[in-house]
């Protein structure tokens, strides 16, 4: 796709499917009807945003886009992958426009060969991205994992069974390789490993099928007591980093102890304890209270200021006397040993209870500081360290002293300061509580899931927890619920065309998300099909179903930007003649659309558009311009209110066939509708088409002032004027000349020079010509030639401005500008790979030419450069699945088993005795003939050459004709042979005529039969044309029947031609009528009839002929006819199943001259020749019924007018006298 010379795109609208997403660069992809679009995000410049519609042929069933977007490394730029409803898997790149690699591993056998076969669904073949890139794609039997670097796959078959599970979704998880998730019909969501190949968690609760899964990782519910340590203890530093503190003293060093009981009651590492313990700030309150007692010593005893008080001795004392009273056992003591000690990092965030020493004491404490351990803030009984498994808190707590006296390296524990060599490790300060508890933040994966009844449920992957769930109170369920996260407390939903959002908040009590409507975000609109959020921008793309698309601002509900859509295939385009920037388009999805260029921006592209009965193929401004006129493909006329956007009726005409051209003038509307003219007369209270009928064949039509201009389908162009006094009678044609081959496809007229006009058709020609109103007569200026073989122009359009430049579009997929000032110049051709339907310059700058065609919307091309530069040729396009690489793994595996190398040496072994053996006795066999021949001419030489002589009576008996012979050709094909074989002995042979020879004639010779006839040479024409007895006398029609049936002897024909042709047949009475009501007749029984009676034998024949020809066995229908004396019967007969020679050479013999139906079977025969393009034929058949002018019509039907075809046309027009009548329209 070349960006520099596309101006602008407009989008088709969303698909039947809603597929849907958002790019990591913040625009949208989504899937149209068997096409791609995408939009970029809005430029913070101001610069025009990207729109990219891509051609995919097939339609869509899945899409996704990789989380490789815009990095490159070498790959697609841009990548996504599609699934198409062949059950491929394709991956495209945006940059490019087209796809790039691919797989079919999907395809079976069976449905490989047609596509065609199976109506595939969206659940057929599931599709997403892993994170790491790859793609992973699921159907009901296999799960394939596609590499998109190596452009290989792997399919294996899946885990899941299909009996139990039927998948209706699947979604990779964007945080871990392997995880995915799937949705079944039953409401299940089944979190899978792809490594490990099994389901990790099965969640129930949904009762209706999963409509959409989304991941996201939030962070924990814990971490939030994490954070408000951070910030208290930050809070506390900044209180009391400004104030002097008293010196106090070092802490005592702790001292070993036992292990305290699990039911100790005193327990002096309680929360209290530990602020004090371990150097922790104590509390404001505490500080307050011991300010007022005049001390810093508040208790009983004050102890001596030297003595050291061993707070765990004291308490061994207390509890020894505690133990002694109860008489209880003691408990058993943990062990501690050396392994435990290890240091170990902290992996969660900080309690409230953890003592952590402040930024000024850290500096001058020599013990180590602990390690922060995490517990449950449910229980003070358990602690959790490192992830392991929950321990009692005590038994924690004597492991930390013991690894702080571990490390003191066996010093005495009276010592109020420990040793130098102690090993020491750094404090952490307040600083480093908030930067710890953000790095090692703890997250949590969700995953929510939605179903057809709008039940939304929350679940946790890494716990395999249900985590929280809403209840809807719609009982409609609906196929296109949809979720997206906003951000981590915002979940947005899709259901019955309108968003909701929901805010997500967790619960400490009920250890869950509490999902509720949220009152800061707001949408209002009710017709959204499908809609994608783009998390980093938290803005939302909407696809809505007045085929607008947008960027919606979540917290204003307000749209910020909006694009219209065109869908594929825009037949015709009309601007408005009182505002040349509102355009009409005609598309192919029953819609009359409207473009006002005048409101184009870079945030919006408007296009409205209104339903009609059936797709439009031409359009007609009335001469208000408050109204338009449109032609459909089921031929009717709609008249449509512009102001209102409605339609304000429908005009039905007398075919049911697609209207062709349109004119609104005056109080009339023209039309022409499967090659007949006719208008409506729209002061009528009643509007009934009037047809036309002076005028044949009509294509297209123009009216200039009173007279009409039409393009017949012979591509001939007619000039009708207008009865004077009368509106609604023309006269017939005044000039008439012969421009193309076939059919005329436009007229368009100058806009600046009132009696300019061009004139195109089915042809690769286009006449430039000039109208002369005196004198009723036009002239041609200039001939354009198109340089395809082939080609085809499908309309014209001239410039507003400049009146030297025309547009012309063709149907082999190119756009032409031809410069009528410099004629010789070849012209600036835009190629697509798809046909042109229409098009025209922008009215607004005519250096962009706006075009749509088959396979296009509607695209604008900027050709300012090409001009400047002399270009010859731009490709904006190409075909999008031109240059695919398939996966080059097979998709069908054999059906024998893998040998082993054993075996196969065997299989060698055992091919090279059967090959040695073969030879052996080749070799023996020739010896043994060289013995036996050399014998034989020894004992008697004479005799040789009457041995081998054949005996003449087997001779003749080969010669006999009646005899099959037995033996064949060595190349006969087996085939044939089959089929014989199988044919039974009375079965038909079906033949589509008994006139072979002329068949012979029409088919192989009809060039040369037509220049014999045209040499009047009546007796060279006698003997060598058989079709000359067609349309001769009854002799001469007797004469080729004897012909006929001399060849049909010559050539033992075992089918019905020479009974149909020699008309000899023959047929108890209750079995015979049995066989008439069970239509179970045959030959034999017919024979037998006569010996009943005659009438019986009457009733079998047109009954059997009925019988005939329900099997379609046309000619023995016919014959049974004829033996009756129904000639027209049979005649009819012949001529409804296309046997037109079988019905022209009985009917001259059986009918009248004069009889009309001799002119209708040739006349069908005919238009079933030029059908079928056998236009030779067609001329031979003319010339030969004395109709020169229409001879010579099919002869300029032939594309490429060979010497040959000419020399034979100017014999036409002498032989014809139609010099008068033909004009070849040459430049003068």
């Amino acid at each position: 796709m070349n960006s520099q010379v596309m101006y602008h795109n407009v989008p088709t609208p969303p698909g039947n499917v809603s597929l849907a997403a958002a790019a990591p660069d913040g625009g949208l992809l989504y899937a149209g009807i068997r096409c791609i679009n995408y939009i970029s995000a809005p430029p913070a410049n101001g610069e025009q945003p990207q729109v990219v519609t891509m051609s995919t042929r097939i339609n869509i069933l899945a899409l996704d886009v990789s989380p490789m977007w815009g990095v490159g490394n070498g790959g697609p730029a841009k990548p996504f992958a599609i699934v198409g409803d062949d059950l491929s898997v394709q991956v495209w790149d945006c940059a490019l426009g087209e796809a790039v690699i691919g797989h079919k591993a999907h395809q079976h056998q069976h449905e490989a060969r047609d596509v065609r076969v199976v109506h595939h669904t969206t659940n057929s073949v599931l599709m997403s991205y892993l994170a790491n890139g790859n793609i992973l794609s699921m159907d009901a039997s296999d799960l394939v994992i596609y590499c998109v670097a190596s452009n290989t796959y792997c399919r294996r078959s899946t885990f899941i069974s299909p009996r139990s599970h039927q998948l209706t979704m699947v979604r990779c998880s964007p945080y871990n390789d392997n995880l995915f998730a799937v949705g079944t019909a039953m409401g299940n969501v089944l979190v899978c490993d792809l490594r490990k190949m099994n389901i990790v968690y099965k969640f129930h609760g949904h009762k209706a099928p999963i409509c959409a899964l989304a991941w996201r990782q939030v962070p924990a519910a814990e971490d939030e007591q994490t954070n408000n340590l951070a910030s208290r203890a930050e809070e506390w530093r900044t209180r009391n980093g400004g104030q002097e503190e008293k010196p106090k003293a070092k802490p005592p060093p702790l001292t070993k102890s036992k292990a305290a009981e699990s039911d100790d009651p005193f327990d002096i590492y309680n929360f209290d304890h530990l602020e004090y313990e371990f150097g922790a700030p104590i509390d404001e309150r505490r500080r307050k209270s011991s300010e007022d007692c005049g001390g810093e010593f508040v208790g009983l005893e004050k102890p001596a200021g030297a003595a050291v008080l061993d707070f765990v001795e004291a308490c061994e004392s207390v509890k020894a006397d505690l133990l002694a009273s109860r008489q209880e056992d003691k408990t058993q003591q943990v062990e501690v040993t050396l392994n435990d000690c290890e240091p170990t990092k902290p992996t969660g965030p900080l309690s409230d209870a953890s003592t952590i020493s402040n930024k000024n004491d850290a500096s001058d404490s020599t013990e180590g500081s602990l390690e922060v351990i995490q517990y449950s803030s449910s229980s003070d009984d358990a602690v959790i360290v490192d992830g392991e498994a929950a321990k009692p808190k005590r038994e924690v707590l004597h492991h930390i002293y013991h690894q702080a006296e571990v490390h003191a390296s066996g010093t005495p524990h009276t010592k109020s300061e420990p040793p130098r060599n102690l090993q020491v490790v750094p404090a952490i300060s307040a600083e480093t509580i908030s930067s710890t508890s953000v790095n090692s933040a703890h997250l949590e994966t969700l995953l929510v899931s939605i179903d057809g009844d709008e039940v939304m449920m929350i679940w946790n992957t890494n716990t395999g927890a249900h985590a929280g769930k809403n209840y809807s109170k719609s009982k409609t369920a609906g196929k296109l619920n949809n979720v997206y996260w906003l951000n981590n407390h915002v979940i947005v939903s899709l259901s019955r065309h309108q968003l909701f959002f929901w805010s997500v908040e967790f619960e400490r009590k009920m250890l869950r998300y509490k999902i509720s409507k949220d009152k800061s975000h707001s949408c209002h609109l009710q017709d959204i099909v499908s809609f994608a959020c783009d998390s980093s921008k938290e803005m939302i793309w909407l696809c809505r179903n007045n085929r607008q698309i947008g960027m919606m601002n979540p917290q204003t509900g307000r749209m910020a930007d909006f694009y219209g859509t065109v869908a594929f295939g825009v037949r015709a385009m009309a601007e408005c003649p009182d505002d040349m920037n509102k355009i009409a388009l005609g598309c192919s999805d029953r819609r009359v659309a409207f473009f006002d260029i005048s409101k184009l921006t870079t945030s919006s592209l408007p296009i409205d558009s209104v339903y009609v009965s059936s797709n439009v193929y031409c359009l007609a401004w009335s001469p208000n311009c408050l109204e338009l006129a449109f032609g459909t493909f089921d031929g009717t006329v709609g008249i449509l209110d512009v102001e209102r956007m409605k339609v304000k009726t429908h005009l039905r005409t007398s075919h049911k066939k697609e209207v062709y051209s349109l004119v609104w003038q005056d109080h009339f509307i023209y039309f022409i509708v499967n090659r007949v003219l006719g208008f409506f007369d729209l002061r009528k209270s009643k509007i009934e088409p009037t047809i036309v009928n002076c005028i044949a064949r009509p294509s297209y039509l123009s009216i200039r002032d009173s007279f009409l201009f039409v393009g017949t389908d012979d591509g001939l162009l007619q000039i009708h004027e207008r009865d004077s006094g009368m509106e609604k009678s023309w006269t017939p044609f005044i000039r008439q000349s012969a421009l193309f081959a076939r059919y005329v496809t436009d007229i368009a007229w100058c806009p600046l020079e009132s009696n300019k006009f061009a004139v195109s058709g089915n042809d690769k020609s286009v006449y430039v010509m000039e109208f002369q109103p005196t004198e009723r007569n036009w002239k041609t200026l200039h001939t354009f030639t198109a340089s395809a073989e082939k080609a085809s122009i499908t309309s014209l359009k001239w410039s507003h401005t400049q009146k030297h430049l025309l547009l012309t579009f063709h149907i082999e997929g190119k756009v032409c500008l031809w410069n009528c000032n410099a004629p010789e110049k070849p012209p600036l051709t835009i190629t697509y790979h798809c046909p042109m339907w229409c098009g025209m310059f922008l009215p607004t700058n005519e250096n962009i030419i706006m075009c749509s065609g088959k396979a296009l919307s509607v695209e604008l091309i900027d050709i300012k450069d090409a001009l400047e530069g002399n270009e010859k040729s731009i490709c904006p396009k190409v075909d999008a699945l031109l240059n695919v690489k398939w996966a080059s793994k097979s998709l069908t595996q054999p059906y024998a088993p893998v040998l082993t190398a054993a075996e196969k040496k065997r299989q060698r072994r055992d091919q090279r005795k059967a090959a040695a053996k073969l030879e052996v006795d080749v070799a023996n066999k020739d010896q043994k003939k060289i013995q036996e021949s050399g014998t034989a001419v020894i004992d008697n030489p004479t005799n040789d050459k009457c041995l081998k002589e054949t005996p003449v009576e087997e001779m003749l008996e080969a010669l006999r004709l009646d005899k099959d012979q037995n033996n064949r050709n060595a190349k006969e094909c087996p085939k044939c042979k089959e089929l014989e074989a199988k044919q039974s002995p009375d079965s038909f042979i079906h033949s589509r005529t008994c006139l072979y020879l002329t068949q012979k004639e029409l088919n192989k010779s009809a060039l040369e039969k037509l220049a014999i006839v045209l040499d009047e040479d009546a007796a060279e024409i006698d003997k060598s044309v058989l079709m000359s007895k067609l349309f001769s006398t009854k002799v001469m029609a007797k004469e080729l029947i004897a012909t006929e049936l001399t060849n049909l002897k010559h050539s033992n024909t075992k089918d019905i031609a020479p009974l149909c042709l020699a008309l000899s047949t023959f047929k108890l009475r209750e079995e015979l009528e049995q066989h008439i009501v069970n239509k179970t007749l045959t030959e034999r029984h017919v024979s037998l009839a006569p010996s009943v009676s005659f009438t019986l034998w009457q009733d079998c024949c047109r009954a059997y002929a009925k019988q005939m020809e329900e099997k379609g066995f046309i000619m023995h229908a016919a014959t049974y006819l004829f033996s009756q004396g129904m000639q027209s019967e049979a005649i009819n007969l012949f001529l409804a199943n296309e046997y037109y020679k079988e019905a022209l050479v009985h009917a001259r013999i059986c009918l009248p001259a004069t009889d009309p139906l001799i002119k209708t079977i040739i006349n069908n025969w005919l238009e079933h020749l030029e059908g079928t393009g056998n236009f030779a034929a067609a001329a031979l058949i003319c010339v030969l019924d004395n109709e020169m002018l229409r001879g010579h019509t099919y002869l300029r039907k032939f594309r490429n007018c060979t010497p040959e075809i000419a020399d034979l046309m100017d014999k036409i027009e002498q032989t014809g006298q139609l010099g008068g009548v033909i004009d070849n329209c040459s430049p003068n």
